[in-house]
C-alpha cells in the first residue's frame, strides 16, 4: 500500500506545480490600471482605485514592440534586382581633397563663432557687413560643407 501512495504522489506534485505556476502567471494579468482626480484636482494612476471615483484605464499596446510576421512572397533586399531609378554616385573624392574641404569647413565655423560681426570686403573695395540672416546662411552652408566632408 505504501508504493501505490508514493505512486499518487509523483503524480499529484507536477499537477501543483503547473497549477502554482499558471495561477503565479496569470494573476498579475487579472489587475488593471485605474485613474482617479483627489480633492486637489490632481490625477493620479494607481493598481487600486483610489476613491470612488476612480475609474478602470485600458493600456493598449504598442504595435512596434510587435513581431512583425514575414509573409513568404516577401523576399529579401538582396535577392531584388537592382532597379534602374538609383541615382548614380558621384564620383569619389580623392582623401587629400576632402581632409582640405573639412579643415575649411571647420575654420569657417570657428571664424564665426568668435566674430560677433562679419565683414567681407565688396567689388569696390569697400567693407560692408553681414546681416543676421546672411550670418546665419554661412553658418549653415559651413555646417553643410562639414557633414558632407568630414566623415
Amino acid at each position: 500500500m505504501g508504493k501505490i501512495q508514493i505512486m499518487r504522489n509523483t503524480k499529484l506534485i507536477p499537477g501543483i506545480i503547473t497549477i502554482s505556476l499558471g495561477l503565479f502567471v496569470l494573476l498579475p494579468l487579472q489587475a488593471g490600471v485605474y485613474k482617479w482626480v483627489d480633492e486637489n484636482g490632481q490625477v493620479h494612476y494607481g493598481e487600486q482605485p483610489g476613491n470612488a471615483g476612480a475609474e478602470k484605464v485600458t493600456i493598449r499596446q504598442n504595435e512596434t514592440t510587435k513581431p512583425r510576421a514575414i509573409k513568404k512572397d516577401e523576399k529579401n533586399e538582396d535577392d531584388k534586382p537592382a532597379e534602374k531609378t538609383t541615382k548614380p554616385e558621384p564620383p569619389k573624392m580623392p582623401k587629400k581633397e576632402k581632409r582640405k574641404l573639412c579643415n575649411e569647413a571647420k575654420s569657417d565655423l570657428a571664424t564665426i563663432a568668435s566674430r560677433g560681426r562679419l565683414r567681407e570686403i565688396n567689388e569696390k573695395g569697400e567693407y560692408i557687413y553681414l546681416t543676421d540672416s546672411q550670418k546665419q546662411q554661412r553658418i549653415a552652408a559651413a555646417k553643410k560643407k562639414q557633414r558632407e566632408f568630414c566623415r
